[in-house]
């Protein structure tokens, strides 16, 4: 009777750790999707204090915020030349858009000198935005680098979408 209870609760403790295991895989896919090529987190706050937070993730790390693009602004400026609008009628479907470039000097040296095509990551990028119908919710993220065939160029992608990686938690934490 104990063996039968024993092989009954092991078989329901790997059946529960499969389905944690596939159920952190999901959540991780829906953050980071190598299809769509970006990953993105999101938090609850103000966007100007997530922004704010963003750009001292980068500064904290000694790099300097070399731009700050104002999509959303240049979405509503340039829609009716365009002759574009959100399936609403409206300019954007954001409420505030904006993204911050910058370089890792060191690194991008790294990447250069293990193959020069690996000017494809440069400058780094990171994003941040609110949509107009859920405001609060903001979404912070960066695209993924792209990947070159050498071995090196592999090792320095990764080492590039850590640092991004590190950036976007810090901003949203």
């Amino acid at each position: 009777m104990k063996l039968i209870t024993m092989k009954l609760i092991t078989t329901k403790l790997i059946r529960l750790t499969i389905f944690s295991l596939f159920a952190v895989l999901l959540s991780g896919a829906a953050q980071a999707n190598p299809k769509h090529g970006y990953k993105t987190l999101t938090k609850q706050a103000a966007f100007a204090d997530v922004r704010d937070d963003l750009k001292d993730a980068i500064i904290n790390r000694g790099f300097v915020v070399d731009y700050v693009g104002h999509f959303n602004t240049m979405l509503l400026r340039t829609s009716k030349a365009a002759g574009s609008v959100t399936a609403d009628g409206i300019k954007s479907p954001y409420k505030n858009a904006q993204y911050l470039q910058f370089c890792a000097a060191k690194l991008t040296h790294e990447a250069i000198s293990a193959d020069p095509r690996n000017i494809a990551n440069c400058p780094y990028v990171v994003f941040v935005y609110e949509m107009g119908y859920a405001p609060g919710k903001i979404t912070v993220g960066y695209r993924l680098p792209a990947v070159g065939p050498t071995r090196t160029s592999k090792r320095i992608a990764k080492k590039i979408e850590a640092l991004l990686d590190g950036i976007v938690a810090e901003a949203t934490k």
